[in-house]
Formats: C-alpha cells, structure tokens, sequence
C-alpha cells in the first residue's frame, strides 16, 4: 500500500522497477519467454486487480498487459485499460508511465472495434485521462482536481464507474502531489494547500500530520528533504599558470 509517512522525493528508482509486492510468479511471467503468451493475460488481469485493492503498482507488469492487447487486440478489456491509465497517473508527476502506457494503446475507436463493442466509455474517458495527465505534469493541482470533479461527462464516468473500484487512488494523488510540492517548497499556506490537496482546511491539519509535515497557523511546514533545502555551495579551481598561459595562447588564434 501507499506509505503515507513518504511525501518525499524518491531518490531510487527500484520500487519503480521491482516493487516488493510482486509475485515471484508474475516476475518471472513479465521477464520470461511467457510475457508475450496470451493464455497468461487472465492472471495478469487478476493481478492488476490486487494492485488495485490493495494499493500497489506495478507498471511492468501493467505494460506487459497493454502489450499482451496489443498482440492479441481481440482481447483488449476497455475497463482494464483505464482502471491501468488511472494506476500510472496517481504514480509518477514527471515520470513516463502514463505516456508508456498510452504509448501501447491505439485509438479507443480502433479499440472498440477490435472488440466489436458498442460501449463508448472509452473514447469519453480517454480524452481526459490526456488532460489530468497534463495538468498533474504541470503541477496544476488545483485545476487538476477541479476537472476531476467536473461535470463533464468522462469526469461523471470515472467518478461514478471507477473511483469506487480505486480505494487508494485518491489518497495516492495526494501523496503524489504532496511529494512534488516536497521537492520545492518549507512552508506552504495553509488556504494554497487546501487548494492543492483537494482536502477541506479542517482535514489538512491531520492529514499533513499523517505524512510528517506540521502545522504552524496559518501554514504547513514541509521538512527538510535535500531538494528544498537550498544551501549555498562554494566551488573551488586550481588552474596552474602553465594552464593558463596555453588558454591564453590557444584564445589569440
């Protein structure tokens, strides 16, 4: 599950990589020969499914499900493929995950008629997964929950059809989102953050406690990380003369 003590830059890359919660099965079954055998989509799915309950991630073996569709399109699943778009987007603020799904995936029209399927979910949906992912990139947090919230009508389904199947997610972007503001700011108002959070002022106070920061009036105080610790850095150079006069001999030609 989601560490909420661990709003801070990541500094290792191999929970992204090889997260603790996979299987030694599914390992072996998205590094092996058997990653592109269609018979083993079902259990990948199954295990997609346990992320999802239990606020995993596991964006390799989620790829291998996407290239599994994109081999065997036939057996494209438009629920699997957004319930996997909205895993990597509550992952990563500046990380390629989103777009290396997205990358696998061709247009949700040529989807549906792989799949001669006339639910329209996903041509609704797709469009503004695009969109979250672009705020969520460019740090628009609270234009990002506003559209999220909207009354638009892929906000409407994902709120109504998906979010309840996603108990984390939430609680994910907000660590995700936490994280990102950790890599810049110490202090942050109190009514910015809320804004940011998506999380009434009153919540704000238990919740920053959650994840380690602390409340002084009217602001949230982010502890020191090394990324929004600025310190001044003094740089020294030895040069020898008989270096320096070749530079000036090299510069008069």
């Amino acid at each position: 599950m989601v560490d909420a003590t661990q709003a801070v830059p990541q500094k290792s890359l191999k929970q992204w990589h090889s997260p603790d919660s996979r299987q030694e099965v599914i390992h072996e079954l998205i590094h092996g020969v058997d990653r592109y055998n269609p018979s083993n989509l079902p259990y990948m799915e199954e295990y997609l499914s346990s992320q999802i309950k239990d606020g995993e991630y596991d964006l390799l073996a989620n790829l291998a499900i996407l290239k599994l569709y994109q081999f065997n399109p036939q057996m494209s699943n438009p629920e699997v493929i957004i319930n996997i778009l909205l895993k990597s987007l509550s992952a990563t603020v500046h990380g390629p995950d989103f777009n290396l799904c997205l990358s696998l995936l061709r247009e949700p029209a040529a989807i549906l008629h792989d799949i001669e399927s006339d639910e329209q979910s996903l041509i609704t949906v797709m469009p503004l997964l695009q969109e979250l992912h672009t705020l969520l990139r460019t740090c628009q947090f609270t234009a990002f929950w506003k559209t999220l919230n909207g009354d638009e009508e892929g906000a409407q389904i994902l709120r109504q059809q998906y979010l309840p199947q996603q108990p984390h997610l939430e609680s994910s972007l907000r660590i995700l989102i936490a994280t990102s503001i950790a890599s810049c700011f110490s202090r942050v108002p109190i009514a910015r953050l809320s804004n940011w959070i998506n999380l009434s002022s009153s919540d704000l106070s238990s919740w920053s406690e959650s994840i380690g920061w602390k409340v002084e009036g009217d602001v949230a105080v982010v502890p020191k990380n090394g990324d929004n610790d600025v310190k001044a850095g003094v740089v020294k150079e030895s040069v020898e003369l008989n270096q320096l006069t070749k530079l000036v001999s090299a510069a008069a030609f």
